[in-house]
C-alpha cells in the first residue's frame, strides 16, 4: 500500500505516522507513506495557493492550480497512473471501520488530499476526486488530521503491518459490535479485581464471556449498532445468559424481548389469517407456488403486520424482495427477515442470491453483505453468508 498526501503542512506527518505501528511497517517495506508540499506547485513567485472565492464571503480558497499539478505528480509516481483520490472534507460520507477494510483490499494506492483555509475550488474536487470523507460531523482547521487518521485505520489492516490478523478482527466495529473490556496485571488494583472467568484457564469460557460483553457494550453504548446485528443460535443461547446474569433492569428487558424472538415470519403469504376463506387462502398459497415465489407475511410485537418477504428460486440465482410498511422501518425488522429468507435459501449449497428490492435497500445491503457484481446486481454467496451468520 503506497500513500500520497498532499499537504501544506507536511512536517504535522512525521511523528504520528513515521513512529510506533506504522513508522515500524514503513521501515520494513510493507507501506509507504509520502508527503507532497501543495507550495511547491505553485506558478506565482509568492507560492501562493489560495485566493478570495467568486461571489464574496469569509476567508480564501485554495486554487486549482497548485492542487492539480500536486495531484498530478503523486499520479505519475504509480508508473501506471492510477490510484484512489479522497478529500477529506465535513460535506463527506462519515469514515466508518468498513471503509477502511474496502481501501486496504480494493487499492494499492491511495492519495490523499488536504484542504485548508475556507475549502477547495470545485474544479479541481471535479477533475481529481474521487470521493469525499469526513471524520464526523465537525469541522476542523485543515484535512491533516482526517488524512493521519484515515491512514493509520487503512495501514494497520494491511498484511505484516500487524503480528496477526486477529489483532484488528477482533476489534471494535470489525463484526458489528463494540470490543470487550481488557484486564493486565495485578489481579488486584486498588480494590478492583480481574473477573474471575478470564483467571480461569477455559478458553471457550473465555471467549464466551468476551462475546457476552461485547454484546453489551454494543447495547449500552451504541443501540443503533446493535439493532442491525445477526445473532446465530450461539449468540442467542449467550444472550439468554447474558440477560439472567445482569441486574440492570433496562438491560435484561431489551434482552429479554430479543431473546424471546419479538419478530416473527409467517408462511401465509397475506397479511390477514380472516382476510381470505380457506379455499381461496389455499389458491393463492398454490398461485404462488406455481410462480416460483415463497412469500411470508412479517409481524413485529407492538408493531402488527410490517410487511412482507418474496423470494424466487428457480436456477442457481434467487432473487430476494423485501417490502415494509413505513411504520415498520427503521427498527431492523428487514435485517431478521432476509435472514430468515437467506437461511432458507441457502439450503441449496449451489445457489447464490440477487437482492432485488424497489427501491434498494442500501443499509440492508450493506449489513448483510452483499456485493455488486460486473453487471450492477447485489449478490450474496452461501459461503460469505454462512461465515457471517455462525461467528459465534
Amino acid at each position: 500500500m503506497t500513500i500520497d498526501i498532499l499537504t501544506l503542512f507536511p512536517t504535522m506527518f512525521d511523528a504520528p505516522l513515521g513512529e510506533s505501528i506504522i513508522g515500524r511497517a514503513q521501515a520494513a517495506g510493507h507501506i509507504t507513506i509520502r508527503c507532497h508540499q501543495i507550495r511547491d506547485f505553485t506558478e506565482n513567485r509568492q507560492n501562493q495557493v489560495d485566493d478570495y472565492p467568486y461571489g464574496g464571503g469569509q476567508g480564501c480558497v485554495m486554487q486549482a492550480q497548485p492542487l492539480y499539478s500536486a495531484w498530478q505528480h503523486a499520479m505519475g509516481l504509480g508508473g501506471d497512473g492510477s490510484a484512489r483520490t479522497i478529500y477529506f472534507s465535513p460535506r463527506g460520507k462519515v469514515f466508518t471501520q468498513a471503509d477502511a477494510r474496502r481501501l486496504a483490499a480494493d487499492y494499492d494506492r491511495l492519495i490523499f488530499v488536504c484542504g485548508h483555509y475556507e475549502g477547495v475550488d470545485q474544479r479541481f474536487l471535479d477533475a481529481a476526486v474521487d470521493e469525499e470523507l469526513s471524520l464526523g460531523d465537525f469541522v476542523l482547521t485543515g484535512g491533516e488530521i482526517p488524512a493521519m487518521a484515515v491512514a493509520d485505520a487503512v495501514c494497520r489492516l494491511i498484511p505484516g503491518v500487524l503480528s496477526d490478523a486477529i489483532s484488528f478482527t477482533d476489534e471494535s466495529h470489525w463484526d458489528g459490535l463494540l470490543e470487550y473490556p481488557h484486564y493486565s496485571r495485578p489481579d488486584i488494583w486498588e480494590g478492583r479485581t480481574v473477573p474471575e472467568v478470564l483467571t480461569s484457564g477455559g478458553h471457550r469460557a473465555i471467549a464466551n464471556w468476551r462475546r457476552k460483553q461485547a454484546f453489551l457494550a454494543t447495547l449500552l453504548r451504541r443501540p443503533d449498532m446493535f439493532e442491525t446485528l445477526l445473532f446465530s443460535r450461539g449468540d442467542l443461547k449467550l444472550l439468554g445468559e447474558l440477560r439472567d446474569e445482569t441486574d440492570d433492569a433496562l438491560v435484561a428487558t431489551s434482552l429479554g424481548t430479543l431473546h424471546t424472538g419479538r419478530i416473527t415470519v409467517r408462511r401465509t403469504g397475506f397479511p390477514d389469517l380472516k382476510a381470505l376463506s380457506p379455499a381461496d387462502a389455499e389458491q393463492h398459497m398454490a398461485d404462488l407456488a406455481r410462480q416460483g415465489i415463497t412469500d411470508y407475511s412479517i409481524y413485529a410485537d407492538g408493531h402488527g403486520f410490517c410487511g412482507h418477504c418474496f423470494y424466487t428460486a428457480d436456477g442457481p440465482l434467487a432473487e430476494l424482495r423485501i417490502k415494509l410498511l413505513p411504520h415498520a422501518k427503521g427498527m431492523g425488522i428487514d435485517t431478521f427477515a432476509a435472514a430468515f429468507a437467506l437461511d432458507e435459501l441457502f439450503a441449496d449449497p449451489a445457489v447464490k442470491i440477487c437482492i432485488v428490492s424497489d427501491p434498494l435497500p442500501a443499509d440492508l445491503v450493506r449489513r448483510i453483505g452483499f456485493l455488486r457484481d460486473e453487471l450492477g446486481q447485489y449478490i450474496l454467496a452461501r459461503t460469505d453468508w454462512l461465515s457471517r451468520r455462525n461467528k459465534a
